[in-house]
């Protein structure tokens, strides 16, 4: 069917709708990359190191309410989860083993132990974002030669209601967390 063009008009609002459908992509695609400016000094990765690898985590966390201190007793919601599965654009899955020895491991055997944690707490009621210095990976695979780590977007993971008190000693709370992780390795 042969259209003539000077009858056929594109609804305005429709052709911008699908040009800033498309700068959105763009932007969400390169954001993790490029912003080190947006993020706060201590966690910025420094220079020579590219971004090669970009994992998202999505789903629940589970947590105790625990005696951490005797004497006068303190108490603390502390997670139980054993791993975070985060998934990469290829499908493949990144477990992050989170605490004082935090770890990656790959869902190709390559695995990465962090050196150094650096956290900046924001909003209470979302997780810290977080560097990590890690060590160089043992085996082949994607996380060979990572040396940092970064969660830059946490949404949630923090258990804000009840709190943790004697009167909540024992209880398990499952909360909704969101978080992407950037791996960089040196840039060649």
């Amino acid at each position: 069917m042969n259209i003539p063009t000077n009858t056929f008009r594109p609804f305005p609002g429709l052709l911008l709708a699908a040009m800033a459908a498309l700068g959105g992509c763009a932007l969400r695609q390169a954001n993790p990359y490029l912003a080190q400016e947006a993020m706060p000094e201590t966690l910025r990765v420094p220079a020579g190191y590219a971004a090669v690898l970009e994992a998202q985590g999505r789903g629940e966390l589970l947590y105790e309410c625990q005696a951490v201190k005797r004497a006068p007793y303190e108490y603390a919601w502390l997670l139980l989860s054993r791993g975070i599965r985060l998934a990469d654009g290829a499908g493949s899955t990144v477990t992050y083993y989170p605490g004082a020895r935090a770890r990656w491991e790959h869902s190709d055997g390559s695995k990465v132990s962090a050196q150094e944690l650096v956290e900046v707490p924001g909003d209470p009621r979302n997780l810290p974002l977080q560097r990590a210095m890690v060590g160089p990976s043992d085996t082949p695979g994607a996380l060979a030669n990572i040396r940092y780590i970064q969660g830059r977007r946490t949404v949630a993971g923090v258990v804000a209601n009840p709190p943790c008190t004697s009167a909540t000693l024992g209880m398990r709370v499952s909360v909704p967390y969101e978080a992407d992780y950037v791996f960089w390795r040196p840039a060649a």
